[in-house]
This record gives C-alpha cells, sequence and structure tokens, in this order.
C-alpha cells in the first residue's frame, strides 16, 4: 500500500470542498481542505503539499488572486485550477486548468495523478 500524497485544496463554498475533500481522501490523497485563502497560502507556504487544487466555484470568489499569492510564496507545488465559473483570466500560471461545471471529481482525480507524478524541483514560472 503506498503512502497517501499530501495535497491542499481550496474552495470558498464549504458544500463543494467537503464533497470533493471526501472523494480525494477515499483515494489516494491525504487533502488539507481550507475555504479560506490565507489558510491556502499558509499550508502552502510550508512546502509540504505534493500538489495544490484551486477550486474557483462561482463568479467573485478570490481563487484568481489566491493563484498569484501561492506563486509569490515561492511554493514550487503544482497548481490545478478547477474554474467552474469560467471567469477567470490569470488561467495560464496554473499548471493544469479544467474548466466548466461539468467538471467531475474524475477529472480532478485523473488531472491530480498527472500533477503528482512530475519530480519536485524548481521550474520556472512567470509571476507577471
Amino acid at each position: 500500500m503506498q503512502p497517501k500524497k499530501p495535497i491542499v485544496l481550496y474552495c470558498p463554498d464549504r458544500e463543494l470542498l467537503s464533497a470533493i475533500a471526501f472523494v480525494l481522501r477515499v483515494h489516494s490523497y491525504d487533502v488539507t481542505a481550507v475555504h479560506d485563502g490565507d489558510a491556502a497560502i499558509r499550508v502552502s507556504e510550508r512546502g509540504l503539499a505534493a500538489c495544490g487544487v484551486l477550486i474557483h466555484a462561482q463568479q467573485g470568489d478570490l481563487a484568481g488572486r489566491l493563484i498569484h499569492r501561492i506563486l509569490a510564496c515561492a511554493s514550487q507545488m503544482p497548481l490545478l485550477l478547477v474554474d467552474r465559473a469560467g471567469d477567470l483570466a490569470p488561467v495560464r500560471y496554473a499548471d493544469r486548468v479544467l474548466y466548466g461545471r461539468n467538471t467531475t471529481t474524475a477529472h480532478i482525480l485523473a488531472s491530480l495523478d498527472v500533477l503528482c507524478r512530475r519530480k519536485p524541483g524548481p521550474r520556472p514560472r512567470s509571476v507577471a
């Protein structure tokens, strides 16, 4: 049995956060689920997570700004952005982006599998 991979899951919608965190925990992930952007930054600054998942659930939430803040804290963890609202502009800074309300947990699991297989280390990213 392989150890679970630690990930950070951010979503401001608590119900959606709870549902996705449950599914990810059933699979091979040790999930730190947060609904507060500052808490997500603190967890990602520790550098203990293999991957970060940001879910932009509705227009006007802070997931777009959160991407910039995580990049600014010099975290090298891969980022998966799930843009369910479809209105984010800074998506080019995420390592992988899923669009639309039809995004399922199967899509999220497949993307996490790809991102967590990457070898850790510095990768050039632009925050401009």
